[in-house]
């Protein structure tokens, strides 16, 4: 699944595997042998990015599962309270504006584009004329003097044919309107423009992604692995398959966490 899931459901269902008692947030990465700095890095980008990563930790697993429900706890309140912090939110503001798609190009870029594109063109066309006789090295001298006619022409002002060629050059077509308000659509959509927006998202698509996990779903033996009988769930990609592999009370507890986290934004 891609692009959808932030830092509430990397904590929430693969750190909770790796903690004994945690009483403090302080101590979340401590236990986990995680360097702070590397763990919040993470936290951020997956948030920004809706991606699922976590840095590498020995002690993942260990926790039996009648903790886990608590560690779910612990490790959401953490990231909730990083959330709400001003590194987060400094972090975030620079992100969506370095994402944010560039504006459409000016006359002058424009212009500089199309004699750098008909500069090329000449080249081409000079090297493939070489090795063409007759008719056709007639269709690429036509085509090189057409070439140069309309670079001199964008090259100076004065030029009679200046003023056609430029129009040509800079006129906005619908569909370079269109591919733009569709970006701006999309990076509006990415990149929601609070923190708060964001996290609401992520916590929307998190709770939509797990809602009908069956966590009876069968699972059969394949070589040295285990699958799924239903070939539909075996068919699921990746992550799917690692919610279902932390189990029904990690799940729910995650779930019930995002809920009442959900509920405290209205």
């Amino acid at each position: 699944m891609k692009k959808l899931l932030a830092v509430i459901t990397i904590s929430l269902l693969t750190g909770i595997f790796a903690f004994t008692t945690i009483k403090k947030y302080t101590d979340i990465f401590g236990q986990l042998g995680i360097e702070k700095a590397e763990a919040t890095e993470t936290i951020f980008f997956n948030f920004q990015d809706g991606t699922l990563n976590f840095p590498y930790s020995t002690v993942i697993r260990k926790l039996a599962l009648n903790k886990r429900a608590d560690a779910v706890k612990e490790i959401g309140d953490y990231i909730k309270a990083y959330t709400s912090g001003n590194e987060f939110a400094e972090k975030y503001k620079v992100a969506r504006e370095q994402a944010k798609p560039q504006g459409l190009a000016s006359n002058e870029e424009k212009l500089k584009s199309r004699i750098s594109e008909i500069e090329a063109d000449i080249e081409t066309t000079k090297a493939d004329m070489k090795s063409k006789t007759g008719d056709m090295k007639k269709l690429y001298e036509a085509s090189l003097l057409e070439l140069n006619k309309e670079l001199k022409a964008l090259k100076n002002p004065n030029d009679p044919a200046h003023k056609y060629y430029m129009q040509e050059a800079t006129e906005l077509k619908e569909s370079e309107k269109n591919m733009y308000a569709e970006d701006i659509k999309s990076w509006k959509e990415e990149f929601p423009p609070t923190v708060k927006e964001l996290i609401h998202k992520r916590l929307v698509q998190f709770l939509e992604f797990t809602k009908d996990i069956d966590f009876n779903a069968k699972l059969v033996k394949r070589g040295s692995k285990m699958v799924f009988a239903d070939p539909a769930l075996e068919a699921k990609d990746g992550y799917w398959k690692y919610c279902f592999r932390s189990g029904k009370e990690t799940i729910t507890a995650a779930r019930q966490y995002a809920q009442q986290w959900l509920s405290g934004m209205q």
